[in-house]
């Protein structure tokens, strides 16, 4: 990534050198984490998000609690039960173990419930945006729009910052 990075930046600094690219030459940049932050669909689907999140995550503080509880009992009863009791009691807690890691993986997991819901969330957001973007950025003819949270940027012209007319386009097109 840095080395793509150290590409771009050394292809604008060639392009700047000669005269009729500096002239023609117009780049501009957002803050997508101002983006996100500020436009109201974005923080909306976040919300959503976290709800969701929530809820799993006091499932699962549920499920361990459970278990805890399971395996402090069964600590402290073990020496008085029968031998048949200990094994159900034993397969008791390695059933809600094995359950409690399908949930992890189910949920939580990369590939879980969680992940799903924020892509099916976020991702038409981000979509917009970049159509957003796409229109300021044909509109007012700029060749390059970097975001700087990527933090591709070192010096930037705070006039070139297109953060707020990105912000107005997105709450103009609901």
């Amino acid at each position: 990534m840095k080395k793509v990075n150290l590409i771009a930046v050394m292809m604008l600094v060639v392009l700047s050198f000669t005269g009729v690219a500096q002239a023609q030459l117009k780049i501009g940049y957002v803050n997508s984490d101002r983006i996100l932050s500020e436009f109201e669909e974005a923080r909306e689907a976040q919300s959503k998000l976290d709800s969701e999140a929530r809820k799993l995550q006091e499932q699962y503080q549920g499920m361990l609690g459970k278990l805890d509880s399971l395996q402090r009992e069964y600590e402290r009863q073990k020496m008085m039960m029968s031998d048949t009791r200990k094994r159900s009691k034993e397969q008791e807690i390695s059933s809600l173990q094995e359950s409690i890691q399908k949930f992890q993986v189910e949920k939580l997991g990369p590939e879980g419930e969680i992940y799903k819901k924020q892509n099916e969330l976020v991702a038409p957001i981000i979509e917009k945006i970049k159509r957003v973007i796409e229109k300021v950025g044909k509109a007012e003819k700029y060749d390059y729009i970097f975001d700087t949270v990527a933090g591709n940027i070192l010096y930037a012209e705070p006039a070139l910052d297109l953060t707020d007319k990105v912000l107005y386009e997105l709450k103009r097109t609901k």
